[in-house]
């Protein structure tokens, strides 16, 4: 009876090898007619209006003009400034291993100094751990350049983008699920990369454009201010990639922290 039985499956391999696949460029496909994606949710992702994971919340977004302006009035509210030293360095053999940890002092590329804005006051868990993470930033790489989106940086661990410190047994000890998802993803914006529900790690995006399909799942917290938003976009322009991993030059932070804002001389008391 055994011997029937792979008979038969073998019999049935082979038809299945043989078949031709149906021409997919002309079949019309219906996503999200039904279920718990809701009505048209692939449509609404395409046309920039959220993703499947929304479900439609974002149907009515503002304009980006709109979005950023939104932005900034939370920044108002209480915010910290931050600067990160980012070397352009050609990229060696060295670099491919995974936990490299290249030495600062013989980097020779181009320094670039972003500065951003963090909302300290309505994002205060997440800026918080931002600031925690600085001194780790250091000797790390952007891992991945994904056009039309943003840089990805911030793997503490391997420096590859598959692991972040909530992984291997290293948790964060901040709780970020009580800071509210207050910011868009727009032009220049900071954005915390949020691995499962609930959860954060180290890594960070810098986005160069907007990026309505990670609203309501990355982690929003700041922005890139003066001339840098056009730096990181010459970046990803410029920079050649191999499936979003930096090819022939690798941007690596050799300095971060805080920097303090300039103190206003008080105006003279009047008699």
């Amino acid at each position: 009876m055994s011997g029937v039985r792979l008979v038969w499956r073998s019999s049935l391999l082979r038809q299945r090898s043989v078949r031709t696949l149906p021409n997919l460029a002309t079949r019309t496909f219906a996503f999200g007619s039904r279920g718990s994606r809701g009505h048209g949710w692939y449509i609404k992702y395409r046309e920039g209006r959220g993703g499947r994971h929304l479900q439609g919340e974002y149907f009515d977004r503002d304009s980006t003009e709109e979005q950023i302006a939104w932005n900034a009035s939370v920044m108002d509210l209480g915010s910290q400034t931050l600067y990160m030293d980012v070397v352009v360095e050609p990229k060696t053999a060295q670099f491919d291993s995974p936990r490299y940890v290249p030495d600062l002092q013989t980097l020779r590329g181009e320094k670039h100094r972003l500065t951003m804005r963090i909302a300290s006051t309505v994002l205060a868990q997440t800026s918080r751990n931002f600031v925690d993470l600085l001194t780790r930033y250091v000797g790390t790489r952007f891992y991945r350049i994904e056009p039309g989106v943003g840089l990805f940086g911030g793997d503490v661990l391997t420096n590859t983008g598959k692991t972040g410190q909530a992984a291997n047994g290293l948790p964060l000890t901040i709780n970020v699920e009580k800071d509210p998802l207050a910011l868009w993803h727009v032009p220049g914006t900071i954005s915390m990369v949020v691995p499962l529900v609930g959860d954060i790690d180290s890594r960070f995006i810098l986005c160069t454009h907007s990026a309505p399909h990670m609203d309501g799942i990355h982690r929003p917290f700041g922005t890139l201010t003066g001339d840098c938003l056009s730096t990181v976009q010459a970046w990803e322009s410029k920079l050649l990639t191999k499936k979003g991993v930096p090819s022939s030059f690798d941007l690596i932070v050799v300095e971060c922290g805080l920097l303090e804002d300039e103190a206003k001389t008080p105006e003279p008391a009047i008699a």
